[in-house]
């Protein structure tokens, strides 16, 4: 069993922290390179990972935004910010935070989105490929549903439903806006 606790957080310089930004274009990057198909992109299981890796993201990405925010004003009240045109600093925070908020929503909405977009597809499986006849089913008989069954199991060695793909963060800080369903239940 895997300890999934986030490890203390270490002490940063700004230059450490724009690092993580720049690390986090970077593997967008590589994931838009590595989803533009076979070989690093050929399982079901692999595109429902990669959804519910972006959602949690995205979850994450909401706190960040605050945080910047909150950056800005807090140095505002220190009275340690300057504008390089002299522009009045309320108005062009003010301005900055309506955006910030903006992206939020934005934020919660993609979070959101990609969580049901994971959820629509909990079920999808390969198949083998048209001409392969699956294995008998335990009546013996072949059913034209069955073809690829076998080619499935063996894509994916854990079920999709595995909780071990996607370690959900610790109870204490789901977002309110992530609704986890029970995986293959049908709806009340």
């Amino acid at each position: 069993m895997s300890d999934h606790r986030q490890a203390p957080a270490t002490v940063r310089n700004d230059d450490q922290t724009a690092d993580l930004a720049s690390n986090l274009y970077e593997h967008v990057r590589q994931l838009n390179d590595a989803t533009t198909g076979p070989p690093s992109l050929t399982l079901p299981g692999t595109a429902y990972t990669i959804l519910g890796n972006l959602s949690a993201a995205t979850y994450g990405l909401d706190q960040l935004l605050d945080q910047i925010n909150r950056f800005f004003l807090r140095e505002l009240q220190a009275d340690r910010l300057a504008h390089d045109q002299a522009e009045d600093l309320a108005d062009v925070l003010s301005r900055h935070g309506q955006a910030l908020a903006e992206a939020r929503q934005h934020a919660r909405a993609l979070c959101v989105a990609l969580g049901d977009a994971q959820s629509a597809i909990n079920a999808v499986h390969s198949r083998a490929p048209h001409g392969r006849e699956a294995p008998p089913t335990i009546d013996g008989k072949t059913r034209v549903d069955d073809v690829g069954v076998a080619a499935a199991a063996n894509d994916f060695p854990r079920p999709i439903t595995d909780p071990t793909l996607l370690v959900p963060p610790p109870t204490g800080e789901r977002n309110r806006f992530i609704h986890l369903r029970p995986m293959n239940t049908p709806e009340a």
